[in-house]
């Protein structure tokens, strides 16, 4: 009996005591709160302005003696409650790796940090990694990558590494193997992760090469390892070509930033363009974003990379003078709802809740926990506590002893006065 009993509390801790981080997707309910656009950080739905450059563009470039002394491209932003961080590829002795950049904790600009990898150690990928994709799965950073053996535009392959630590595990084999019986046979490389939680799957959005034309196809995992091209032909093309489709999908509505190419009496260029889909499949609305017309972008513009920071939606890119790629960003304001609601799924026990949030000027930011279904406290919090990062703050909470033994439910209430203002939440965790 006695080690029954053992087996029996064993088992049941792990269901009554729910510690760890509170997914935002796991929610009871949410009205006008965006948690899916920008995976690491949860605000209030929004609308996409006019986007303009920034004056101090190119913002990253080639720097003599380093890593990327030849080129830095493909931007892909990560931004938490701790820090920003900006991955790319860039070119040294004719071979293309990847790393990153960290922005300065006051915001003042980009500190190159060096090369992370420089591929798998198999032959696939060899020669170059390009183009990172970065995506926090089970509170471990993925990225994703296109590799290839060859110094060629076509023939790329997708790669995965894992962070463990302060060094990355990288897969031995490409994710997805290029069959010359089907559309993209060319080559896979340049796209976009969201994960879908009513459907419980990754979707990957990617470039796929048909010889010199490119277009946008669909693959869908419930791994992310294991991936399933969706359909014998591509989701989006638009003539002459277009490539790297970066995405936002609000729960809603998807969005697609990506690269255009277009012919002028002057040679072909490329520019930035954006499209609109209720299914993530059939595409309109197409409109231009930005163009090339500085003198650094030349006639190329590439790789798109939106993400959300210092109260602005901002739009990385990389353009190319004289074969020299650099990297610069435009800004726009994001238009958003005036108040929204979310409510966490049901959890059992736990002592501190811990949360990383932001309140910039003019807009309120409301905690509340609700125990079987009824208000144990409300809680309007401030910009105070422990600052991770200009304007972003840390506070432990406890949780009210009614919850300690029965449902409880973590609810927030996002509100603003000015509409190209949002609180944000970065982070939920019960200890």
């Amino acid at each position: 009996m006695k080690n029954t009993l053992l087996l029996l509390t064993i088992l049941i801790l792990p269901i009554f005591s729910q510690t760890g981080p509170i997914q935002f997707y796991e929610s009871a309910s949410n009205n006008q709160v965006d948690y899916q656009s920008f995976p690491t950080m949860m605000l209030l739905k929004f609308d996409i302005g006019e986007f303009t450059k920034l004056p101090k563009n190119p913002i990253i470039r080639p720097e003599k003696g380093r890593w990327d002394s030849k080129d830095a491209a493909d931007p892909f932003l990560v931004v938490t409650g701790d820090s920003i961080t900006v991955f790319y590829d860039g070119d040294d002795r004719g071979k293309y790796h990847i790393g990153y950049a960290v922005m300065d904790r006051n915001g003042w600009g980009w500190k190159k940090r060096g090369k992370i990898f420089s591929g798998s150690g198999e032959e696939w990928d060899s020669f170059h990694q390009i183009a990172p994709i970065v995506f926090m799965k089970d509170r471990e950073m993925h990225l994703y990558y296109n590799g290839n053996s060859t110094d060629s535009e076509l023939g790329y392959q997708w790669g995965l590494a894992v962070q463990q630590g302060k060094s990355w595990r990288t897969n031995s084999q490409p994710l997805m193997i290029l069959d010359s019986l089907e559309w993209d046979f060319a080559g896979n490389a340049y796209g976009d992760i969201v994960y879908l939680p009513n459907e419980k799957l990754y979707r990957m959005w990617y470039t796929g090469f048909q010889g010199p034309v490119a277009s946008i196809g669909v693959a869908d995992s419930r791994d992310g390892l294991r991936w399933r091209k969706r359909g014998k032909k591509p989701v989006f093309t638009n003539l002459p070509g277009v490539i790297a489709p970066d995405i936002l999908f609000d729960g809603q509505r998807y969005t697609m930033f990506f690269t255009q190419l277009y012919l002028t009496d002057r040679g072909p260029r490329t520019k930035i363009s954006r499209a609109e889909s209720a299914d993530g499949f059939s595409w309109s609305n197409v409109r231009d974003v930005l163009k090339p017309e500085r003198r650094w972008e030349k006639r190329k513009l590439m790789r798109p990379n939106l993400n959300y920071f210092e109260n602005r939606v901002y739009l990385y890119y990389c353009g190319a003078r004289g074969g020299r790629w650099s990297i610069g960003a435009a800004y726009a304001d994001a238009h958003f709802a005036a108040q929204g609601n979310w409510r966490s799924a049901k959890r059992r026990g736990g002592e501190v809740l811990r949360i990383k949030y932001e309140i910039p000027e003019g807009t309120t930011l409301k905690l509340g926990i609700i125990v079987n279904g009824a208000a144990a406290g409300v809680r309007e919090l401030a910009n105070d506590g422990k600052e991770l990062r200009a304007g972003v703050y840390e506070q432990l909470l406890e949780i009210p002893a009614a919850a300690r033994n029965g449902d409880w439910q973590v609810e927030l209430t996002f509100s603003t006065s000015l509409k190209n203002r949002s609180p944000i939440v970065y982070d939920l965790l019960v200890r």
